[in-house]
């Protein structure tokens, strides 16, 4: 297990540990954040999905800059929401969220560039320690060749990883297919719950490429 959040985990394997850029499209790794925050509600215990809609369990704050903010959003807007409809909800502001978190951890610093006549701003998210930041990755890429010892922290990683197309991020002497066939054994195996939001964020970045593709 990790000392850090699940979504504060991928968003450290959605960017290069040492140029702080994103390693996909902002758009689907946002999807992903959405997702990641949703699922440590459900790993917490704190919402669940019931009939395919998301519902409150306990609506009581536990202090925490992600999961509070999601929780007192999906409180406020009662349990009549399918977990796509969160995701597509939530991308786009938790990434912001999720950053703040990650840099206050001390995993990852933000630096601003503003650059050319536009001084267009630039932000990217860099590693304090790149061994630190990688860790989820060595993590994941460890117990992938041990599925029947993984815990649901880095087998949901793992699904949230292949959902938003960052396979290649997975530290192991693979193919992509394999990984994916992997990771796809391991999804299969997750509480109800959790499987409905991964394809929640499945269903959103495949409508994203869509759009991207016309």
């Amino acid at each position: 297990m990790s000392d850090l959040g699940l979504a504060d985990e991928l968003f450290t394997v959605g960017h290069n540990e040492y140029t702080g850029k994103t390693a996909i499209n902002q758009e689907m790794l946002d999807a992903g954040l959405a997702g990641a925050a949703l699922c440590e509600l459900i790993l917490q215990r704190r919402i669940s999905v019931v009939a395919s809609k998301v519902a409150v369990d306990d609506p009581r704050p536990w202090g925490d800059p992600v999961t509070d903010v999601v929780l007192r959003e999906i409180h406020s807007r009662g349990s009549e929401f399918v977990p796509r409809a969160w995701v597509e909800h939530l991308r786009g502001n938790v990434f912001e969220v999720v950053a703040q978190r990650v840099v206050a951890a001390g995993v990852a610093r933000r630096d601003e560039q503003r650059s050319g006549l536009s001084r267009k701003l630039t932000v990217r998210y860099p590693a304090v320690n790149a061994l630190t930041a990688t860790r989820p990755l060595v993590r994941m890429s460890y117990y992938l060749q041990r599925p029947d010892q993984i815990d649901a922290q880095t087998a949901t990683l793992a699904a949230l990883v292949k959902s938003v197309g960052l396979e290649q991020r997975i530290m192991l002497e693979w193919t992509r297919q394999e990984v994916a066939d992997s990771i796809t054994a391991i999804t299969v195996r997750l509480p109800a719950p959790l499987r409905e939001v991964i394809q929640g964020v499945e269903g959103t970045v495949a409508a994203m490429a869509v759009i991207t593709r016309r």
